[in-house]
Protein backbone atom coordinates (compact mmCIF):
# COMPACT_ATOMS: atom_id res chain seq x y z
CA UNK A 1 0.00 0.00 0.00
CA UNK A 2 1.41 3.38 -1.01
CA UNK A 3 1.65 6.35 1.36
CA UNK A 4 -1.11 8.14 -0.60
CA UNK A 5 -3.46 5.16 -0.41
CA UNK A 6 -2.74 4.70 3.31
CA UNK A 7 -3.60 8.35 4.01
CA UNK A 8 -6.82 7.99 2.01
CA UNK A 9 -7.81 4.90 3.99
CA UNK A 10 -7.26 6.80 7.24
CA UNK A 11 -9.37 9.70 5.98
CA UNK A 12 -12.13 7.26 4.99
CA UNK A 13 -12.16 5.69 8.45
CA UNK A 14 -12.27 9.13 10.06
CA UNK A 15 -15.24 10.14 7.87
CA UNK A 16 -17.06 6.92 8.76
CA UNK A 17 -16.57 7.58 12.45
CA UNK A 18 -17.85 11.13 12.01
CA UNK A 19 -20.88 9.76 10.16
CA UNK A 20 -21.60 7.31 13.00
CA UNK A 21 -21.41 10.14 15.50
CA UNK A 22 -23.78 12.26 13.42
CA UNK A 23 -26.25 9.35 13.17
CA UNK A 24 -26.22 8.97 16.94
CA UNK A 25 -27.06 12.69 17.14
CA UNK A 26 -29.90 12.26 14.58
CA UNK A 27 -28.11 14.54 12.09
CA UNK A 28 -28.92 12.26 9.19
CA UNK A 29 -28.35 14.67 6.29
CA UNK A 30 -24.92 15.59 7.56
CA UNK A 31 -24.15 11.90 8.09
CA UNK A 32 -25.18 11.12 4.51
CA UNK A 33 -22.84 13.82 3.25
CA UNK A 34 -19.96 12.29 5.20
CA UNK A 35 -20.78 8.86 3.78
CA UNK A 36 -20.80 10.20 0.22
CA UNK A 37 -17.46 11.89 0.82
CA UNK A 38 -16.06 8.63 2.19
CA UNK A 39 -17.38 6.73 -0.84
CA UNK A 40 -15.60 9.10 -3.21
CA UNK A 41 -12.33 8.70 -1.34
CA UNK A 42 -12.82 4.91 -1.26
CA UNK A 43 -13.24 4.89 -5.03
CA UNK A 44 -10.01 6.82 -5.39
CA UNK A 45 -8.17 4.57 -2.93
CA UNK A 46 -9.41 1.44 -4.70
CA UNK A 47 -8.22 2.84 -8.01
CA UNK A 48 -4.80 3.54 -6.56
CA UNK A 49 -4.69 -0.01 -5.19
CA UNK A 50 -5.48 -1.41 -8.62
CA UNK A 51 -2.80 0.69 -10.22
CA UNK A 52 -0.26 -0.51 -7.67
CA UNK A 53 -1.15 -4.19 -7.96
CA UNK A 54 1.68 -5.64 -10.05
CA UNK A 55 -0.20 -8.78 -10.99
CA UNK A 56 -3.55 -7.20 -11.87
CA UNK A 57 -4.40 -8.17 -15.46
CA UNK A 58 -0.76 -9.07 -15.95
CA UNK A 59 0.16 -5.40 -15.67
CA UNK A 60 3.68 -5.10 -14.31
CA UNK A 61 5.47 -2.06 -12.99
CA UNK A 62 7.75 -0.96 -15.79
CA UNK A 63 11.30 -2.09 -15.22
CA UNK A 64 12.56 1.44 -15.42
CA UNK A 65 10.06 2.68 -12.84
CA UNK A 66 10.76 -0.23 -10.48
CA UNK A 67 14.46 0.42 -10.85
CA UNK A 68 13.87 4.08 -9.95
CA UNK A 69 11.92 3.04 -6.82
CA UNK A 70 14.61 0.59 -5.74
CA UNK A 71 17.32 3.16 -6.37
CA UNK A 72 15.46 5.76 -4.31
CA UNK A 73 15.12 3.33 -1.40
CA UNK A 74 18.80 2.45 -1.61
CA UNK A 75 19.73 6.12 -1.84
CA UNK A 76 17.71 7.02 1.23
CA UNK A 77 19.10 4.07 3.18
CA UNK A 78 22.63 5.14 2.28
CA UNK A 79 21.84 8.73 3.26
CA UNK A 80 20.34 7.60 6.57
CA UNK A 81 23.45 5.73 7.66
CA UNK A 82 25.77 8.46 6.41
CA UNK A 83 23.79 10.99 8.44
CA UNK A 84 23.86 8.61 11.41
CA UNK A 85 27.65 8.60 11.18
CA UNK A 86 27.57 12.39 10.79
CA UNK A 87 29.12 12.20 7.33
CA UNK A 88 28.47 14.83 4.68
CA UNK A 89 25.57 14.07 2.34
CA UNK A 90 25.56 14.72 -1.37
CA UNK A 91 22.88 17.02 -2.77
CA UNK A 92 21.06 13.99 -4.19
CA UNK A 93 21.06 12.32 -0.76
CA UNK A 94 19.84 15.52 0.94
CA UNK A 95 16.98 15.70 -1.56
CA UNK A 96 16.02 12.10 -0.78
CA UNK A 97 16.05 12.74 2.98
CA UNK A 98 14.05 15.96 2.66
CA UNK A 99 11.45 14.27 0.46
CA UNK A 100 10.78 11.58 3.07
CA UNK A 101 10.90 13.77 6.19
CA UNK A 102 9.01 16.82 4.96
CA UNK A 103 5.63 15.51 6.13
CA UNK A 104 6.76 14.33 9.55
CA UNK A 105 6.25 17.56 11.48
CA UNK A 106 8.49 20.50 12.13
CA UNK A 107 10.99 18.70 14.35
CA UNK A 108 13.16 17.52 11.49
CA UNK A 109 15.07 14.32 12.08
CA UNK A 110 15.45 11.16 10.05
CA UNK A 111 12.89 8.47 9.39
CA UNK A 112 14.05 4.92 9.93
CA UNK A 113 14.34 3.19 6.52
CA UNK A 114 11.60 0.65 5.86
CA UNK A 115 13.85 -2.39 6.15
CA UNK A 116 15.30 -1.17 9.46
CA UNK A 117 11.86 -0.38 10.88
CA UNK A 118 10.67 -3.85 9.84
CA UNK A 119 13.62 -5.35 11.73
CA UNK A 120 12.67 -3.31 14.82
CA UNK A 121 9.03 -4.40 14.68
CA UNK A 122 9.98 -8.04 14.12
CA UNK A 123 12.22 -7.93 17.16
CA UNK A 124 9.50 -6.28 19.23
CA UNK A 125 7.16 -9.16 18.46
CA UNK A 126 9.67 -11.58 20.01
CA UNK A 127 9.63 -9.72 23.35
CA UNK A 128 6.92 -9.70 26.08
CA UNK A 129 4.63 -6.77 25.35
CA UNK A 130 1.18 -5.75 26.56
CA UNK A 131 0.61 -3.76 23.38
CA UNK A 132 -0.56 -6.93 21.64
CA UNK A 133 -3.38 -7.32 24.19
CA UNK A 134 -5.00 -3.92 23.63
CA UNK A 135 -6.67 -2.26 20.64
CA UNK A 136 -4.29 -0.29 18.42
CA UNK A 137 -5.72 2.43 16.17
CA UNK A 138 -3.29 3.99 13.65
CA UNK A 139 -3.81 7.74 13.18
CA UNK A 140 -2.24 10.32 10.91
CA UNK A 141 -3.07 13.48 12.88
CA UNK A 142 -1.80 14.81 16.21
CA UNK A 143 -5.30 14.94 17.74
CA UNK A 144 -8.82 13.88 16.96
CA UNK A 145 -11.53 11.48 18.07
CA UNK A 146 -12.95 8.08 17.31
CA UNK A 147 -16.42 6.73 17.97
CA UNK A 148 -16.79 3.42 19.80
CA UNK A 149 -19.89 1.36 20.43
CA UNK A 150 -20.81 1.08 24.10
CA UNK A 151 -21.52 -2.38 25.45
CA UNK A 152 -25.22 -2.45 26.31
CA UNK A 153 -27.90 -4.99 27.13
CA UNK A 154 -29.93 -5.75 24.02
CA UNK A 155 -33.65 -6.43 24.06
CA UNK A 156 -35.21 -8.96 21.69
CA UNK A 157 -37.26 -8.01 18.66
CA UNK A 158 -40.93 -7.48 19.45
CA UNK A 159 -43.36 -10.20 18.51
CA UNK A 160 -45.75 -8.88 15.84
CA UNK A 161 -49.25 -10.24 16.36
CA UNK A 162 -51.16 -7.68 14.33
CA UNK A 163 -50.01 -7.40 10.71
CA UNK A 164 -51.91 -4.12 10.33
CA UNK A 165 -50.24 -2.39 13.29
CA UNK A 166 -47.15 -0.23 13.06
CA UNK A 167 -43.90 -1.89 14.08
CA UNK A 168 -42.49 -0.44 17.28
CA UNK A 169 -39.13 1.34 17.18
CA UNK A 170 -36.38 -0.89 18.52
CA UNK A 171 -33.46 0.06 20.71
CA UNK A 172 -30.40 1.25 18.84
CA UNK A 173 -26.65 0.97 19.30
CA UNK A 174 -25.09 3.34 21.83
CA UNK A 175 -21.99 5.19 20.73
CA UNK A 176 -19.58 7.44 22.56
CA UNK A 177 -16.68 9.54 21.25
CA UNK A 178 -13.16 9.13 22.58
CA UNK A 179 -10.75 11.97 21.92
CA UNK A 180 -7.02 11.58 21.63
CA UNK A 181 -4.03 13.89 21.65
CA UNK A 182 -0.80 12.27 20.52
CA UNK A 183 2.02 12.52 23.05
CA UNK A 184 5.70 12.41 22.29
CA UNK A 185 8.00 9.92 24.03
CA UNK A 186 11.71 10.08 23.49
CA UNK A 187 15.09 9.01 24.75
CA UNK A 188 18.74 9.49 23.93
CA UNK A 189 22.05 7.76 24.55
CA UNK A 190 25.66 8.12 23.49
CA UNK A 191 26.73 6.04 20.52
CA UNK A 192 30.15 4.37 20.79
CA UNK A 193 32.49 5.59 18.08
CA UNK A 194 33.51 2.01 17.34
CA UNK A 195 29.91 1.24 16.41
CA UNK A 196 29.89 4.01 13.81
CA UNK A 197 32.85 2.35 12.14
CA UNK A 198 31.00 -0.97 11.84
CA UNK A 199 28.88 -2.17 8.93
CA UNK A 200 25.31 -1.04 8.40
CA UNK A 201 24.11 -4.48 9.54
CA UNK A 202 25.75 -4.03 12.94
CA UNK A 203 24.12 -0.65 13.33
CA UNK A 204 20.72 -2.11 12.36
CA UNK A 205 21.10 -4.78 15.04
CA UNK A 206 22.05 -2.11 17.57
CA UNK A 207 19.09 0.11 16.71
CA UNK A 208 16.73 -2.87 16.57
CA UNK A 209 17.59 -3.93 20.10
CA UNK A 210 17.68 -0.52 21.72
CA UNK A 211 14.60 1.02 20.10
CA UNK A 212 12.50 -2.13 20.49
CA UNK A 213 13.23 -2.53 24.19
CA UNK A 214 12.68 1.15 25.00
CA UNK A 215 9.42 1.18 23.04
CA UNK A 216 8.07 -1.91 24.81
CA UNK A 217 9.02 -0.62 28.26
CA UNK A 218 7.37 2.72 27.46
CA UNK A 219 4.11 1.24 26.23
CA UNK A 220 3.94 -1.45 28.92
CA UNK A 221 4.31 1.25 31.58
CA UNK A 222 1.56 3.41 30.04
CA UNK A 223 -0.80 0.44 29.81
CA UNK A 224 -0.11 -0.61 33.39
CA UNK A 225 -0.81 2.96 34.55
CA UNK A 226 -4.34 2.58 33.21
CA UNK A 227 -4.79 -0.94 34.56
CA UNK A 228 -3.78 0.12 38.09
CA UNK A 229 -5.81 3.34 38.07
CA UNK A 230 -8.21 2.57 40.92
CA UNK A 231 -8.50 0.45 44.03
CA UNK A 232 -7.79 -3.24 43.62
CA UNK A 233 -10.38 -5.78 44.76
CA UNK A 234 -9.12 -8.55 47.02
CA UNK A 235 -8.97 -12.05 45.55
CA UNK A 236 -9.13 -14.42 48.53
CA UNK A 237 -7.92 -17.32 46.38
CA UNK A 238 -7.96 -18.59 42.81
CA UNK A 239 -11.71 -19.19 43.04
CA UNK A 240 -12.26 -15.42 43.16
CA UNK A 241 -10.40 -15.13 39.86
CA UNK A 242 -12.81 -17.66 38.39
CA UNK A 243 -15.72 -15.68 39.86
CA UNK A 244 -14.45 -12.53 38.13
CA UNK A 245 -14.46 -14.40 34.82
CA UNK A 246 -17.78 -16.17 35.34
CA UNK A 247 -19.84 -13.46 37.07
CA UNK A 248 -18.20 -10.03 37.22
CA UNK A 249 -17.35 -9.69 33.55
CA UNK A 250 -20.03 -9.59 30.88
CA UNK A 251 -20.07 -12.96 29.07
CA UNK A 252 -19.10 -11.25 25.79
CA UNK A 253 -16.06 -9.76 27.54
CA UNK A 254 -15.21 -12.97 29.40
CA UNK A 255 -15.12 -14.93 26.14
CA UNK A 256 -11.90 -13.13 25.13
CA UNK A 257 -10.48 -12.54 28.59
CA UNK A 258 -6.79 -12.86 29.45
CA UNK A 259 -5.02 -12.78 32.80
CA UNK A 260 -2.11 -10.41 33.38
CA UNK A 261 0.03 -10.71 36.50
CA UNK A 262 3.63 -10.38 37.66
CA UNK A 263 6.17 -13.12 38.34
CA UNK A 264 5.01 -13.57 41.93
CA UNK A 265 1.37 -13.88 40.87
CA UNK A 266 2.23 -16.39 38.18
CA UNK A 267 4.39 -18.43 40.56
CA UNK A 268 1.52 -18.54 43.06
CA UNK A 269 -0.93 -19.80 40.43
CA UNK A 270 1.63 -22.26 39.10
CA UNK A 271 1.96 -23.91 42.54
CA UNK A 272 -1.78 -24.57 42.94
CA UNK A 273 -3.19 -28.08 42.61
CA UNK A 274 -6.72 -29.43 42.52
CA UNK A 275 -8.12 -32.13 44.79
CA UNK A 276 -6.44 -34.89 42.78
CA UNK A 277 -3.01 -33.28 42.87
CA UNK A 278 -3.13 -32.00 39.30
CA UNK A 279 -1.87 -28.47 38.62
CA UNK A 280 -4.56 -25.78 38.34
CA UNK A 281 -2.77 -24.24 35.36
CA UNK A 282 -2.90 -26.01 32.02
CA UNK A 283 -0.33 -25.94 29.23
CA UNK A 284 -1.50 -24.12 26.11
CA UNK A 285 -1.09 -26.78 23.42
CA UNK A 286 -0.90 -24.06 20.75
CA UNK A 287 1.97 -22.35 22.62
CA UNK A 288 3.66 -24.84 24.96
CA UNK A 289 5.64 -22.08 26.69
CA UNK A 290 2.39 -20.40 27.82
CA UNK A 291 -0.03 -21.59 30.47
CA UNK A 292 -3.79 -21.22 30.87
CA UNK A 293 -6.02 -20.59 33.86
CA UNK A 294 -9.62 -21.71 33.35
CA UNK A 295 -8.83 -21.74 29.64
CA UNK A 296 -7.62 -18.13 29.69
CA UNK A 297 -4.04 -17.28 28.67
CA UNK A 298 -1.72 -15.81 31.29
CA UNK A 299 0.61 -12.95 30.41
CA UNK A 300 3.52 -12.45 32.84
CA UNK A 301 5.11 -9.05 33.53
CA UNK A 302 8.41 -8.71 35.36
CA UNK A 303 8.28 -7.87 39.08
CA UNK A 304 10.53 -4.91 38.35
CA UNK A 305 7.80 -3.42 36.14
CA UNK A 306 4.68 -4.61 37.98
CA UNK A 307 5.63 -4.83 41.64
CA UNK A 308 4.20 -6.95 44.44
CA UNK A 309 3.04 -4.72 47.31
CA UNK A 310 3.21 -5.06 51.09
CA UNK A 311 5.85 -5.82 53.69
CA UNK A 312 4.48 -8.54 55.97
CA UNK A 313 1.65 -9.60 53.68
CA UNK A 314 2.71 -9.74 50.05
CA UNK A 315 0.04 -9.11 47.42
CA UNK A 316 0.53 -9.58 43.70
CA UNK A 317 -1.60 -7.68 41.15
CA UNK A 318 -3.83 -9.69 38.83
CA UNK A 319 -5.86 -8.24 35.95
CA UNK A 320 -8.66 -10.25 34.39
CA UNK A 321 -10.58 -9.21 31.28
CA UNK A 322 -10.56 -8.34 27.60
CA UNK A 323 -7.98 -5.57 27.32
CA UNK A 324 -8.82 -4.90 23.67
CA UNK A 325 -12.19 -3.65 24.92
CA UNK A 326 -10.69 -1.92 27.94
CA UNK A 327 -7.76 0.05 26.50
CA UNK A 328 -6.99 1.66 23.16
CA UNK A 329 -3.74 3.06 21.82
CA UNK A 330 -3.84 5.79 19.19
CA UNK A 331 -0.55 5.33 17.39
CA UNK A 332 1.15 7.72 15.06
CA UNK A 333 3.32 5.13 13.42
CA UNK A 334 7.01 5.22 12.90
CA UNK A 335 10.15 6.07 14.80
CA UNK A 336 12.08 9.28 14.31
CA UNK A 337 15.83 9.27 14.72
CA UNK A 338 18.33 12.09 14.83
CA UNK A 339 21.95 12.33 15.93
CA UNK A 340 24.30 15.12 16.94
CA UNK A 341 27.97 15.73 17.62
CA UNK A 342 27.42 19.32 18.70
CA UNK A 343 24.30 19.37 20.90
CA UNK A 344 23.79 18.08 24.42
CA UNK A 345 27.02 16.77 25.91
CA UNK A 346 28.26 15.32 22.63
CA UNK A 347 30.64 18.19 21.82
CA UNK A 348 32.29 18.25 25.28
CA UNK A 349 32.69 14.47 25.39
CA UNK A 350 33.65 14.02 21.73
CA UNK A 351 30.96 11.47 20.97
CA UNK A 352 27.80 11.08 18.92
CA UNK A 353 24.42 11.10 20.65
CA UNK A 354 21.32 9.45 19.25
CA UNK A 355 17.74 10.55 19.94
CA UNK A 356 14.67 8.43 19.20
CA UNK A 357 11.08 9.70 19.28
CA UNK A 358 7.81 7.79 19.03
CA UNK A 359 4.27 9.13 19.31
CA UNK A 360 1.13 7.59 20.80
CA UNK A 361 -1.71 8.19 23.22
CA UNK A 362 -2.96 5.26 25.32
CA UNK A 363 -6.37 5.71 26.93
CA UNK A 364 -8.99 3.80 28.88
CA UNK A 365 -11.82 2.71 26.60
CA UNK A 366 -14.10 0.63 28.86
CA UNK A 367 -12.97 0.11 32.46
CA UNK A 368 -15.75 -2.45 32.90
CA UNK A 369 -13.94 -4.76 30.49
CA UNK A 370 -11.38 -5.83 33.10
CA UNK A 371 -11.08 -6.41 36.85
CA UNK A 372 -8.09 -5.15 38.82
CA UNK A 373 -7.40 -7.45 41.77
CA UNK A 374 -4.72 -8.47 44.25
CA UNK A 375 -3.99 -11.90 45.70
CA UNK A 376 -1.98 -12.92 48.76
CA UNK A 377 1.25 -14.58 47.63
CA UNK A 378 3.09 -14.43 50.97
CA UNK A 379 3.33 -18.21 51.17
CA UNK A 380 5.36 -18.50 47.96
CA UNK A 381 7.37 -15.28 47.87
Amino acid sequence: MTREERELRLQIEALKNEARQLVSEDKLEEAKAKVKEAEKLAEKADLLAKLEADDLNNVQVPKGEKKDQDEMKALYRSAFFKAFRRQTLTQEERDAVNALTATEGEDGGLLVPEDVQTAINQYKRSLPQLETLIEVVPVSTASGSRVFEKLATMTPFANITDDTADIDEMDHPKFEPLTYAIKKYAGWLPVPNDLLKDSDQNIIAYLRNWIARKSIVTRNTLILDILTDGTAVSFADYKDIKKAINKTLDPMIAANAVIVTNQDGFHYLDTLEDGTGKPILQVDITQPSRKLFAGKPIEVVANSVLATTGTTTKKAPIFVGDLKEGIVMFERQGYQIDTTREGGTAFRKDRTEIRVIERENIKAKDTGAFVYGEIDVTSVV
